[in-house]
């Protein structure tokens, strides 16, 4: 501050006041003083220097001889106490100047000059020009100590905003990276007084406290203490285990083994916690750390926050990793072996891997319902977002419990007494248990992928799984099957009772929309091997958008269940004759079925015409709404399931094969509706398939030893031609029986499949197949999808669950306490889930705890099973108990409502130990 900004402040305090105090202690301006008075007497202010008279003659001089006189009062002395100040009470009123360092940096930060102590005591942070220009510009006006302080460690610390969480995230990011960075921004700290009030911070936030190292004014100074200091990994591992422990408990675990207790009691924060558990605990707890039950809410919702930001995640991970294997914390999880104790855990990701280890060593002995409910919970974990293998493995399980399930009771075997009621047996359940072995499958070999599946081998459950789904089902299914087929003579007249049979395809489905409707145009995707229950799950994923219905039924497949047949019998036509030469040719009313150009010519009767899937995908709007513009029906050929399961190469990717065709299916209908005015989309196929993972064996074929006389096409499940030969080994039949073939205007084509799931040889692949009469294979789906308009979309449209709490009034005794809610509804036709946002407010509608995220997806018809615990975590002190907080309930999706009850919150004692 140069000579005239002294003079313009010094003038500045008389607008306010007659009497200035200065008081210049360091003396700092003893040269300059004598000018100044000068100036001052200049300006009509007496110059008075403290000191060179009594304090009692000041005092006379200013209230008594010259009462309206203003006073410079100069000292560069002490004040005196209260007690022995003569002019104490003219202090009071009079104004102060101040000219010193740290009163200039006090009017440039706009502080008070209250705090020029605590500018004094960080005099050597603001000697560096770089960081005090920093510091202006994170600092807001009329900051106090505190936030001074947290400035000035954010500065330090490189942090470009003043928040305590900002500050410590840093510090454990530099943590995460390099343990000695985070070393040497604590001793930066350390070199600029900030370490005493860092911890401070710490102490404020989350309550540690290491023993003997604390005073009431900060940490000891003692020497002998300086190797006992606050250590911000033992902070962190009392983090985390305080987190872990808390959501053991939140689980309503009744006690924690003694191992678990007496090797981590110390890290851990004080809780609510059962007696027996507090005994075992006490002695490591009892002062070692703070005990304020707000703290740990604090720490918890701390946690959790950081674990779940996408930025600060990678810092989590590595953090926790590092501990859990420091502190052994998988032998620790390894005593608490019931899911139910794990499922909440989110700490480490070694209660992701407990936890798999316990459903896939004892996957049975749990229901469908409690898997399906714990798998919900932990897919929506941290875990399963930062490791690349939990979710296929969690998804695998589940799958793996479905099958289960369908095993127990189907126990006593597959018994039904006729084709009919076999076939309608699974089109309504038996297909979900090639849907589970197909899931299960899928995530396995996504887990191959990263040697991630070794966990399920090892338990035995990859093998269990396809011994029961080919040895058992596909073995029984195929015995029952048979006798049912040869009983009837099904193959001698290929019908089944009010099924439409796929040669009838045309009429029955697309003509009849057609002739029976508003519909002007038809669009059919016939996806090449589309089997039942992979069309299944499209139906499913449409009917859950609110825009589109889905319908599912099936026809009867024809025999041989194979492409050209199967496409063939898709197409309009009155009479389809079989030709046989070199190969197979079909003709629908004297025309070639085989190949676009020639389908395209037989749909032109019809007003139609045949597209490739891949094309009508990379249509432009325009050209694509041209190109359907005077069409009635469109045929869109799909092909990824048969195109990759149907070579040797890349047969192990069927699986796969299929869940890419549900996605483009249903990128298709949407293409279709939206951009191609579409509002009626059949999706349907030519045959299904059979696939199973393990290697075929000997025991699967079929042998007829060399090619029979009159074969003309000859595969691995089935073979065509004249006079074939008959045995026990195999059906033979007549196209015209099993595929309308009229044999008066063709060829007499005759077939053999082998029985079962057998092939005849194993060319081109073999796990793959198709061409037999298994219920997979000839079951063909037949997905009806049509746009709604809008009364019809609210009416189709599913409604979220409803969600009330058990209890009304809720009420909290505990910073930490649970809430019982209550899903309505169960998720079904007519409902779906509901994801849910709650917190409690203050009758003001201040935000009184932190924010919880729920998921209600629970489909079981059971109200016991629909009952959520959720652990509601208070923050702050002071709750009233005669107050009526409230419970928000808020959907997570903003256009729904928002609903409330009423909260008491009555915290008797807020210490859940003392």
């Amino acid at each position: 501050m140069n000579f005239d900004q002294i003079i313009k402040g010094i003038l500045s305090k008389f607008a306010r006041s007659r009497i200035v105090f200065w008081q210049d202690e360091d003396h700092e301006f003893t040269d300059q003083i004598d000018d100044i008075a000068v100036l001052m007497r200049e300006d009509g202010i007496q110059f008075l220097k403290l000191g060179n008279a009594s304090e009692l003659e000041v005092k006379q001089l200013l209230e008594l001889k010259q009462p309206l006189d203003k006073f410079l009062l100069y000292s560069n002395a002490s004040i005196n106490a209260p007690k022995r100040d003569w002019l104490y009470d003219i202090r009071q009123y009079a104004s102060h100047f101040y000219a010193d360092s740290s009163a200039i940096i006090l009017n440039e930060l706009g502080m008070r000059m209250e705090f020029r102590q605590d500018i004094s005591r960080y005099k050597r942070f603001f000697g560096n020009k770089q960081r005090y220009n920093k510091l202006k510009k994170l600092l807001p006006e009329n900051a106090g100590k505190e936030l001074l302080e947290l400035a000035l460690i954010a500065v330090l610390l490189k942090v470009e905003t003043v928040s305590f969480s900002a500050v410590i995230h840093q510090l454990f990011d530099a943590y995460a990276n390099k343990p000695e960075d985070a070393t040497q921004l604590l001793d930066e700290l350390e070199k600029y007084d900030l370490a005493k009030p860092f911890w401070g911070f710490v102490v404020a936030e989350f309550g540690y406290i290491e023993p003997s190292l604390w005073q009431c004014d900060g940490i000891s100074d003692n020497d002998a203490d300086k190797d006992k200091q606050p250590s911000l990994h033992i902070l962190l591992i009392k983090l985390l285990v305080t987190d872990c422990f808390q959501a053991i408990q939140s689980a309503g675990v009744d006690a924690v083994t003694s191992k678990f207790g007496q090797s981590l009691s110390a890290h851990i924060l004080p809780m609510k916690v059962d007696r027996d558990i507090y005994d075992q605990l006490s002695s490591t707890l009892q002062g070692k750390v703070a005990n304020s039950a707000a703290k740990r809410a604090g720490i918890i919702n701390f946690v959790a926050n950081w674990r779940e930001n996408r930025t600060l995640a990678s810092s989590y991970n590595t953090i926790a990793s590092d501990i859990a294997a420091e502190l052994e914390i998988s032998s620790k999880l390894a005593e608490l072996s019931h899911p139910k104790k794990l499922l909440h855990v989110e700490t480490f990701k070694e209660a992701d891997q407990q936890l798999l280890k316990t459903l896939a060593k004892d996957l049975p002995a749990f229901t469908r319902t409690e898997v399906d409910d714990w798998i919900k919970t932990r897919l929506r974990g941290h875990w399963c977002v930062a490791t690349e293998n939990f979710a296929p493995m969690y998804k695998a399980l589940k799958a793996a419990r479905h099958f289960y399930e369908l095993k127990e009771k189907h126990a006593d075997g597959f018994d039904f007494l006729s084709c009919k009621q076999m076939y309608a047996a699974y089109t309504e359940e038996l297909y979900q248990f090639d849907f589970a072995y197909r899931v299960f499958c899928e995530n396995c070999i996504e887990l191959n992928k990263t040697d991630g599946g070794d966990l399920l081998k090892a338990t035995g459950l990859v093998d269990d799984i396809e011994r029961l789904y080919v040895d058992w089902y596909l073995h029984d299914l195929a015995v029952v099957w048979g006798k049912l087929v040869d009983n009837e003579s099904l193959l001698d007249s290929w019908k089944l009772t009010d099924v439409n049979s796929q040669q009838e395809f045309f009429n029955h489905e697309v003509e009849n929309l057609l002739s029976n409707g508003p519909v002007k145009r038809v669009f059919v995707i016939i996806s090449d091997a589309l089997r039942y229950e992979v069309a299944n799950e499209i139906g499913q994923q449409i009917n859950d958008e609110k825009r589109y219905q889905a319908k599912l039924h099936s026809q009867l497949g024809v025999v041989p269940s194979y492409t050209q047949l199967g496409m063939g019998s898709l197409l309009p036509h009155k009479i389809m004759t079989s030709h046989l030469g070199t190969t197979v040719e079909y003709r629908a009313d004297g025309l070639s079925v085989h190949g676009l150009e020639n389908r395209n010519k037989i749909l032109a009767k019809h007003n139609g015409a045949a597209f490739k899937a891949n094309d009508v995908l990379n249509w432009t709007n325009q050209e694509g709404r041209e190109k359907v513009r005077d069409l009635e029906v469109v045929y869109i050929y799909h092909d990824n399931i048969d195109a990759i399961g149907d070579k040797h190469v890349t047969e192990n990717l069927t699986f796969e094969a299929a869940r890419n065709a549900i996605s483009e299916i249903k990128n298709l209908v949407s293409r279709i509706i939206n951009r191609l005015n579409g509002s009626r989309v059949i999706v349907t196929a030519d045959h299904g398939f059979l696939f199973k993972m393990t290697d075929v064996t000997d025991s699967d074929k079929t042998s007829y030893g060399v090619k029979p006389d009159g074969a003309v096409e000859a595969k691995k499940r089935y073979v065509i031609g004249t006079k074939l030969p008959a045995t026990s080994y195999y059906w033979t039949g007549r196209l015209a029986n099993t595929a309308g073939i009229d044999a008066a205007s063709g060829d007499n084509a005759e077939f053999i499949v082998p029985r079962g799931s057998n092939r005849f040889n194993f060319v081109g692949g073999a796990k793959f197949i198709h061409g037999g009469i298994m219920p997979q294979e000839i079951c063909v789906p037949v997905l009806h999808v049509r746009e709604l308009d809008t009364k019809a979309q609210t009416k189709h449209a599913k409604q979220k669950v409803g969600v009330v709490p058990l209890n009304s009034p809720v009420r909290l005794v505990s910073n930490i306490d649970r809430i019982q809610l209550l899903q309505t509804d169960a998720v079904g036709d007519k409902f779906k889930a509901r994801e849910l946002d709650l917190w409690i407010e203050s009758p003001e509608g201040m935000r009184m705890s932190a924010v919880e995220k729920v998921l209600f997806d629970s489909t079981s018809d059971k109200l016991d099973e629909r009952k959520r615990n959720v652990s509601m975590k208070l923050e702050g002190s002071g709750f009233d108990r005669n107050l009526s907080y409230k419970l928000i309930l808020k959907d997570t999706d903003a256009s729904q409502s928002m609903a409330t009850h009423t909260v008491t919150i009555d915290l008797a004692i807020e210490d859940d130990f003392f």
